[in-house]
């Protein structure tokens, strides 16, 4: 019986070392992906936190100006002096001239009204010119207009200017800048 035991003892090791110096195989495919866990239960809500205090009040700033200043115009048929019609504007200053836009629309409706088409001159027989402090209306080759004319000037300071639109064109300045007639 003992060297069946010891025989047994033998063949149980040589069978431990064998198994043991075994290689691996290649790792298989990844097995499909398990369903999806039940949602667990919702967390508490946390206290509201306490109103923070006020900030002090920033000084005032210095007084600005107006960026886009529109001035309408009735020029009446008495108005008329050999073919020009000047009107006082302030808005019209040395930085407008040589930087900024300054530019004329008529409408040759009866009276104008939020509706109005704004054409910008030159347009048929009336044009303008400016200068510091004014704005003057033209009408060439004649004395005047025998009608009561009416005129919208756009005075855009040079900081504003905007580039890649046609300021000859009123409905797009409104647009731009957002005027309201």
């Amino acid at each position: 019986m003992f060297t069946l035991k010891k025989t047994f003892s033998i063949l149980s090791m040589a069978a431990l070392l064998l198994v043991g110096c075994a290689t691996d195989g290649d790792t298989g495919p990844a097995g499909p992906v398990g369903p999806e866990g039940a949602i667990g239960p919702a967390g508490q809500d946390g206290t509201i936190g306490r109103d923070g205090t006020n900030g002090t009040n920033g000084q005032d700033g210095a007084n600005g100006t107006a960026s886009l200043l529109v001035s309408n115009y009735t020029v009446l048929d008495v108005d008329w002096t050999a073919g020009k019609s000047a009107k006082f504007n302030a808005n019209i200053s040395g930085p407008i001239i040589t930087s900024g836009v300054v530019n004329a629309y008529r409408t040759s409706d009866a009276v104008p009204t939020a509706n109005s088409t704004w054409i910008a001159l030159p347009v048929g027989n009336f044009g303008y010119e400016y200068k510091r402090d004014s704005i003057v209306f033209t009408t060439p080759g004649f004395s005047g207009a025998n009608f009561t004319t009416y005129f919208k000037v756009v005075v855009i300071t040079p900081g504003a200017k905007i580039d890649g639109f046609d300021y000859g064109n009123y409905e797009e300045v409104k647009m731009v800048y957002g005027l309201e007639d």
